[in-house]
């Protein structure tokens, strides 16, 4: 999956570096919100905005990756309290009866 990533990138950042050459010369009017920006490089306004793309992917994965971390903390500690569980269960002295197998013999007796 990482290597399909990596292509996906280089097509994606080579197709980007045409498009900037191609435009370079290229003046735009951009308006952001309430702001208003004359003659401004199209090129400049491509980096801005996948400089602006890459931050907001860093901050939703690095909240996804918190999230995923303290859902597997909170698994390895159900784990650890399921394993403690069944281990004491394994030591429990056998004192009567399988419940199963009680019902297992009465039902063969009324056959």
């Amino acid at each position: 999956m990482g290597f399909v990533i990596i292509i996906l990138t280089a097509i994606f950042g080579i197709i980007f570096i045409t498009i900037g050459i191609q435009n370079g010369g290229t003046v735009v009017d951009v308006s952001v919100l309430k702001w208003h920006f004359t003659q401004v490089p199209l090129t400049l306004v491509m980096i801005e905005c996948l400089a602006l793309g890459v931050f907001i992917t860093i901050i939703v994965a690095g909240i996804n990756e918190i999230r995923l971390r303290h859902n597997l903390w909170n698994c390895q500690k159900e784990k650890k309290k399921l394993a403690e569980e069944l281990k004491a269960l394994r030591n429990l002295p056998l004192t009567e009866e399988p419940e199963i197998l009680k019902t297992e013999e009465t039902s063969e007796e009324e056959e």
